[in-house]
Parts: structure tokens; C-alpha cells; sequence
């Protein structure tokens, strides 16, 4: 019975290991999304500037064009890349969520092992106790005759 524990006991600690694995890589992601949400943003405000401080030459209103545009590309760019990355956040939430049920399902079938064993080494101690208290009222029972 030691031996089923301990191997329990160490696939316990492993999908545990799992668990703050994809703990881990999900924290990350989410950092990434709102590194991307903060790029998307910065981005927007500095095409808002862009607007405020047009020019009235045509060569300067044509720069701005150019650039304006070129910063919504960047921002298309990353409204993509944080569409990504939030499918990935989902997807390791997904799986965090599946490897945090079958390491709590595994510890239940621990802990009511170690249970059932620790009751198992009880009763064994109370049958060892039992006898012996029955050997010493023999011994009493028959030291008195």
C-alpha cells in the first residue's frame, strides 16, 4: 500500500509541476496581450498628434499622410498579434483549468488513501494493544488460581 502512495505521491508532484507550468505561461501571456494593448494605444495617441500638428505645406501634409498610414499598419499589425496572443491566453487557461482537475481529482484519491492507510495502521495497533491486554488478564486470571 506504501508503494501505490508513493507513487501517488510523485504524480501528484508532477501534474502539481504542471499546474504552475501553465500557470506560469499564462501570466506571461497575459503580460504579452497588454504589452500589446499598451503598443495599440501608444500608437493611437501619437497618429492623433500627428493630426494636431498638420502643416499647411503640401509636401509636410503629404509626410503626414505617409506616416499616418504607416502607424495604422503598425496598429493593424499589433491588433492582430494581441488577437493571437489572446487566443493562446485562452487556450492555456483552457489547459490549466483540465491539468488543475486532474490534479485536485488526484489528490482526493491521495488523501483518501492515506486515510484509509492511516486507519488500517490503527486498527493494527488497537489488535496488537487488545492482545496484549488479554495476555496480561490471562496471566492475571491464572496467577490467581
Amino acid at each position: 500500500m506504501s508503494k501505490l502512495i508513493l507513487t501517488l505521491e510523485q504524480l501528484h508532484l508532477l501534474r502539481h509541476r504542471a499546474v504552475e507550468d501553465l500557470s506560469r505561461q499564462l501570466s506571461s501571456q497575459r503580460q504579452l496581450c497588454q504589452r500589446f494593448e499598451k503598443n495599440i494605444s501608444a500608437l493611437r495617441s501619437l497618429a492623433c498628434g500627428m493630426s494636431e500638428a498638420a502643416g499647411t505645406s503640401a509636401a509636410l501634409l503629404t509626410n503626414h499622410s505617409g506616416y499616418k498610414r504607416n502607424l495604422q499598419r503598425v496598429i493593424d499589425w499589433q491588433k492582430q498579434e494581441q488577437a493571437l496572443a489572446s487566443l493562446e491566453a485562452q487556450k492555456i487557461q483552457g489547459a490549466l483549468l483540465e491539468e488543475a482537475k486532474r490534479e485536485k481529482s488526484l489528490e482526493l484519491v491521495l488523501d483518501e488513501r492515506k486515510r484509509q492507510r492511516a486507519m488500517d495502521e490503527n486498527r493494527r495497533d488497537q489488535k496488537n494493544t487488545d492482545a496484549v491486554s488479554a495476555q496480561c488478564w490471562l496471566r492475571q486470571k491464572l496467577a490467581q488460581r
